[in-house]
């Protein structure tokens, strides 16, 4: 396939995946994508018990081994590093996948933060990694980590079909009993906070002990400023979505912590 045909490819599947979604969400444009009940559903949901009835430790280990190998070697070492546009292009070729900004402004559109197509979507055997560049670079970032997860996993849950795996900021909780989802999670989490950050952030001693919620709490207004994130400058429904993410985020990793010691 030349090269021209195959950007057109990728514009035209990135269209279609687009607008889908529009359509998908068409109907509930109005209802905002997060709310204050999602936010504090996250910060109360067991989330010890969600991860070991979806992944084990040792899986959690082979979807940490993969990502070592394939793309971050120094992963829950050193945080991963952000990274402009034009790096993260350049960060998913030399990982074997092509890479798309697509705009998606619209209210429904807002809560899609990016999709992975695998090598079985008709892109001539290299899969696509595609992100939201309506969103803050943080949030950028933070989608193209996970799609980075679907597609360094994939072969881990046979993730070979042509669908696209959606990367949405509302409905973490569904995270939560999907393998394939929670496994990005999982190495989204571990990018943000390299063990030594999380065992000070969450003072593991105190976590053990039974210290509530607070420490994650803590953990994510801390790692907001680290990424440029003032939540007062931003629209609500935007405020609560990046709110969302980072409690999810947060809370997975003090669980992979307490639980599984990584």
């Amino acid at each position: 396939m030349s090269t021209k045909k195959r950007i057109s490819r990728i514009v035209g599947l990135t269209s279609a995946v687009v607008k889908n979604s529009q359509a998908a969400s068409s109907v509930s444009v109005a209802t905002p994508a997060t709310t204050p009940d999602e936010v504090s559903r996250l910060l109360n949901h067991d989330y010890a018990h969600a991860l070991r009835s979806c992944l084990s430790r040792a899986e959690v280990l082979a979807v940490v081994g993969e990502g070592k190998r394939q793309a971050w070697p120094h992963l829950n070492q050193l945080a991963v590093r952000r990274g402009s546009i034009n790096e993260l292009a350049q960060r998913a070729y030399e990982l074997g996948a092509d890479f798309k900004i697509a705009r998606m402004p619209w209210p429904s559109g807002l809560s899609v933060m990016g999709f992975y197509l695998g090598k079985d979507s008709g892109l001539d055997k290299r899969p696509l990694i595609c992100v939201n560049g309506a969103h803050h670079p943080a949030a950028v970032a933070t989608a193209f980590l996970h799609e980075v997860g679907h597609h360094v996993t994939a072969d881990l849950f046979s993730m070979r079909n042509d669908e696209a795996q959606l990367s949405r900021q509302v409905g973490y909780q569904s995270h939560l009993s999907d393998p394939r989802e929670l496994a990005a999670d999982v190495l989204v989490s571990l990018g943000v906070y390299p063990q030594s950050m999380a065992k000070k952030l969450f003072d593991y001693g105190a976590a053990r002990r039974g210290a509530g919620d607070s420490p994650a709490k803590t953990a994510a207004l801390t790692t907001a400023r680290r990424y440029g994130l003032d939540f007062d400058s931003l629209p609500t429904q935007k405020r609560l979505q990046y709110q969302a993410g980072l409690i999810h985020f947060t809370r997975l990793r003090q669980t992979l912590l307490e639980e599984y010691g990584l």
